[in-house]
């Protein structure tokens, strides 16, 4: 061990008849800590977070929707190049729009309606749909009499009072419809069957969106929602890659990426981890405070063990070198018992599974355990336990011999 380390260690340890300096040293140690902790356990929260509701957006909607031009239709040459691309899983047609959904009780919301191939619907395999007894997707097309069906989100339902297993009426109207005799435009009205609902996780669309087949959707919207194709992947990062190849197909209009349809969401996500990280920098700046006022009372109180091994020949490098090792033990012990106290919470969340209020809309708090981040914190947790060491390492370095032992 080198003289300079085990000074740095003598130093942090206080003389025998003083308590403060190694009190400081602790105080020191464990704010590091809990910074680092805190910091390890909010970040694996929020990336948890972040990454279930991505999940439940990319299950609900398409990874790439294109928009055709007014008066261009999905062909099917369309539908077999877009299938051909590479890393597509699957394409799907669909209409989205807007209408006024109301109930036999006269209740009135304003829905988004999405029509969908009711004989291949484009949801995965985990995708809540809970249908009444007797029913199934492709209950959404009308059979003989019988209405067409609708599967409502669960909140959505809940909020209109609607019960799925009384197979409730409910009318959808579009306010620009055609043009009547009299040159007014008529508003277009279609009955539907309540035979479901649906729960995708995201409480947006669970109390907004409603599922209905695509022909039906097409005849409430009919020109002013233009026919859209869904695009699959089997890794949904490939449809930032493949807008370009998408776009130059014929009759194409837009295109779009669940992250741009999802802009503000995930910009808003970004900015709340963003401030989340800043508090938390801060926070370890906080206790960088405790290690300078630390090695600032070891300044003082070893004045005269630093005027000593000066006149035996020191330099002012090696003054230096004990109060930045003192530093880095602070970080490293610090940040190596932060690590392991914010992972095993981290890990004691997985394996218990912390339930949360139902307004959170999570089973349990999603954690997200990134090495790459714990490495990052260790680091920057190190660095700051070095930049408080400056000043106390400047005043030990401009200390003299002589105004250090005149008193003495």
């Amino acid at each position: 061990m080198k003289a300079q380390t085990f000074l740095a260690i003598k130093f942090l340890s206080g003389k025998k008849r003083s308590f403060l300096v190694s009190f400081l040293t602790w105080m020191a140690i464990l704010g590091v800590l809990v910074s680092v902790a805190s910091f390890i356990v909010v970040e694996a929260v929020m990336v948890g977070f972040g990454k279930d509701l991505q999940a439940k957006v990319i299950g609900f909607s398409p990874h790439l929707s294109l928009t055709m031009k007014a008066g261009e239709g999905l062909g099917p040459d369309l539908l077999v190049k877009s299938r051909q691309v590479p890393g597509v899983r699957d394409v799907s047609r669909f209409v989205e729009g807007e209408a006024v959904l109301r109930t036999e009780e006269d209740e009135t919301q304003g829905v988004r309606v999405r029509g969908i191939d009711a004989s291949a619907p484009p949801f995965p395999a985990d995708f809540q749909v809970y249908f009444e007894e007797g029913e199934d997707w492709s209950s959404l097309q009308a059979k003989g009499e019988e209405l067409p069906g609708i599967v409502l989100g669960k909140e959505l339902a809940a909020s209109l009072g609607i019960v799925p297993m009384m197979l409730e009426k409910v009318e959808l109207l579009y306010p620009f419809g055609e043009v009547g005799p009299t040159g007014e435009v008529e508003p277009t009205v279609r009955a539907f069957r309540v035979v479901g609902t649906f729960k995708s996780g995201y409480f947006d669309y669970d109390n907004k969106f409603a599922l209905a087949s695509l022909g039906e959707v097409q005849r409430v919207f009919g020109a002013n929602s233009p026919e859209q194709l869904g695009v699959y992947f089997k890794d949904p990062g490939d449809s930032s890659k493949r807008k370009a190849s998408f776009g130059a197909f014929p009759g194409v209009d837009r295109v779009a990426t669940w992250q741009e349809r999802n802009a503000r969401l995930f910009s808003a996500l970004r900015l709340e981890r963003g401030g989340m990280a800043l508090v938390l920098v801060l926070m370890t700046l906080l206790a960088s405070f405790n290690i300078l006022s630390m090695l600032m009372m070891v300044v003082y109180e070893r004045r005269r063990d630093l005027a000593v091994l000066k006149s035996l020949g020191m330099g002012e490098a090696g003054i230096g070198g004990i109060f930045y090792r003192a530093g880095l033990w602070i970080g490293v012990l610090g940040g190596l018992s932060g690590i392991i106290v914010g992972g095993g919470i981290c890990l004691l969340l997985r394996v218990v599974k912390l339930p949360l209020p139902a307004p959170y809309y999570l089973d349990a708090l999603p954690v997200d355990l990134n090495p790459w981040w714990m490495g990052l914190t260790f680091l920057l947790a190190l660095g700051v336990s070095l930049a408080a060491t400056w000043l106390p390492a400047r005043e030990g370095r401009r200390l003299t011999v002589v105004e250090a032992l005149r008193y003495e």
